[in-house]
């Protein structure tokens, strides 16, 4: 078979897998398709307005408006490049070397780069889509802030394909060498070792401006502050950089200059993407056999050659044991669960990048300086950090926990037979995810309230708050995971990807993601309504606000049941009549 009838095939039977998905969406309920739409259109129109406004108050300020936005742009693309290049290394691991479509693509007589071609396209569309979607309200806000037209958005729409090229080509070659030349025990080592760091530096050398500062060298200082500490963002030799010049060029009207960084995009994707083709040529099928043959492996020094797993049997079954009501079905069911999120590279990556990203916002938290004397800037404060924690737990609990029933694939059948059935199966992913959720949610609102100097009220209600958020959201994963699984249907049951990323992309995945904004959005709008009644309304007297907040938390609780048994008892009935 030539090459380049292997790509085009490929190409030709995805496009008609995508015409079938979307002539599909026909047979699909019309509610669940007007609540993703009123989703989309939602998230689109709010986040445009938020964008307009800020690009209108920025451009009012004088001589400086357009300086700071533009340092945003600047800002904006840098970190979008960051976050392409780290979802592009771990969707392209578990593409490259966990799949099973590229263990039988091997099989066939086309040469492995050609494989590896292909799935580079893959996994670059499956990683860059999201942050596109994301992106689009704030390019459509700065277009018409600058007055430009159509042209402008089409040329931006294609600047991005080549940029997206760049951090996946680069993500590509990072993961073919590790596969290649390190071993999974060092290369474990090494990710702990570089995310610690990262940590430490952050600790003692990020040190955003706070309104102390900004009080003390006034605006003008500020100012020259915070562009100081932005400027790393226009190094010449950043893609960010090139795009952000690119985009407001065309959008200044300086046409020529705007094309000249494009193709500078451009020239840069084609060459990263054939010296990537070509490095796979050489170490992607040799990468690939040694991450599905390797043995023992020693390096001579005694800490790195010791396991990095969980703790044994001895150790953490009877620490399963100190809970009573738990047999040893569920004990077993409990085990088998973390072992395999432990041994699943894709999973706990992902996960130690997530909670690294939680650090910095949890060490930032410091910097934040308001009146604490002022009642109305503590709880506001307060409130937008019980927003930044719920997000954070949505997120969690949509990536992590809605892919489990769906991971299970077609071993289902395994665990569906044995005497205890799929319920106790399910219930017991509810309990697990809810525990560890509680757990996470607990220490970040004591933590962060801590730093925030949070009244000690307020930090009882955003406990409890969290605990309850905690049900209820798992509740959500667990049973909207089990009524919209991806098995994979017909020959492709046999051979479906156990990639989260790809299930939590799927129809089921936004969905969970969307109602659990929709819950957080209720839970935090009842509860902050007092306050508002309060300071804005003028309604509710400071006597009275206790006990209002006392009535905001019960209707909080009766939500958070409802959330979290409706999803649940529709998912049960959905298991109990599933056939194996």
């Amino acid at each position: 078979m030539y090459p380049s009838t292997f790509f085009g095939l490929l190409l030709e039977t995805n496009a008609r897998l995508l015409r079938r998905r979307v002539l599909a969406i026909r047979e699909q309920s019309w509610l669940m398709i007007a609540v993703m739409a009123s989703f989309v259109l939602g998230y689109w129109g709010a986040s445009y307005l938020m964008f307009h406004h800020g690009f209108r108050f920025l451009a009012s300020l004088p001589g400086v408006g357009g300086m700071v936005v533009e340092r945003m742009l600047y800002l904006f693309f840098a970190f979008l490049f960051v976050m392409l290049l780290f979802s592009n290394m771990i969707i392209g691991y578990s593409s490259l070397f966990k799949s099973q479509e590229t263990q039988w693509m091997l099989t066939l007589p086309v040469p492995a780069h050609e494989v590896f071609r292909w799935k580079l396209v893959e996994t670059s569309v499956l990683a860059s889509w999201a942050f596109i979607f994301l992106a689009a309200p704030m390019i459509v806000a700065y277009g018409l802030a600058r007055g430009v037209g159509w042209i402008f958005y089409l040329k931006v729409f294609v600047l991005f394909l080549p940029f997206t090229m760049i951090p996946a080509a680069v993500g590509s070659l990072v993961i073919l060498a590790v596969t290649r030349y390190l071993h999974r025990r060092v290369f474990k080592w090494v990710l702990f070792g570089v995310g610690a760091m990262v940590l430490l530096a952050c600790v003692f050398f990020v040190r955003p401006i706070n309104a102390a500062d900004l009080q003390e060298s006034q605006m003008i200082g500020a100012l020259d502050q915070i562009l100081r500490n932005s400027r790393f963002t226009r190094y010449p030799l950043l893609p960010s950089s090139w795009v952000a010049q690119s985009m407001i060029a065309w959008g200044d009207g300086w046409m020529w200059k705007g094309t000249f960084f494009f193709l500078v995009v451009l020239s840069n994707a084609l060459l990263a993407g054939v010296i990537c083709v070509a490095a796979s040529g050489r170490i992607f099928y040799d990468g690939w056999s040694r991450n599905h043959s390797q043995g023992s492996f020693k390096l001579g020094i005694e800490m790195l050659d010791k396991t990095i797993a969980l703790p044994r049997s001895w150790l953490l079954e009877p620490v399963l044991r100190l809970f009573p009501r738990l047999d040893s079905c569920t004990r077993a069911l409990i085990v088998k669960d973390i072992r395999v999120f432990w041994r699943d590279t894709s999973q706990w990556s992902q996960f130690v990048i997530f909670f690294g990203l939680l650090g910095l916002y949890v060490i930032n938290l410091r910097n934040v300086t308001y009146d604490w004397h002022n009642e109305y800037w503590a709880v506001f404060i307060a409130f937008l950090n019980l927003g930044a924690s719920s997000m954070t737990l949505g997120t969690l609990t949509t990536r992590f926990v809605f892919p489990q029933f769906s991971l299970e694939g077609k071993r289902l059948w395994i665990v569906g037979m044995v005497p205890f059935g799929l319920k106790r199966v399910l219930l017991q992913k509810f309990w697990l995810s809810s525990v560890v959720a509680i757990l996470i949610t607990t220490s970040l609102t004591l933590v962060s309230c801590l730093l925030l100097h949070v009244p000690a009220w307020l930090t009882l209600l955003f406990s409890a708050t969290g605990v309850l958020m905690s049900f209820g959201l798992c509740g959500i994963a667990v049973g909207v995971g089990a009524l919209f699984p991806n098995f994979g249907t017909g020959s492709t049951a046999n051979r479906r990807d156990d990639n989260p990323a790809k299930i939590v992309s799927g129809f089921g995945g936004t969905f969970c993601f969307v109602l659990s904004l929709v819950y957080i959005a209720v839970v935090i709008a009842i509860e902050a309504a007092p306050m508002w009644l309060q300071f804005y309304g003028g309604i509710l007297r400071r006597d009275q606000q206790p006990w209002a907040m006392v009535g905001a938390w019960m209707i909080v609780s009766l939500i958070s049941l409802l959330a979290t048994t409706i999803p649940m008892q529709l998912a049960l009935k959905r298991v109990e009549n599933m056939e194996m």
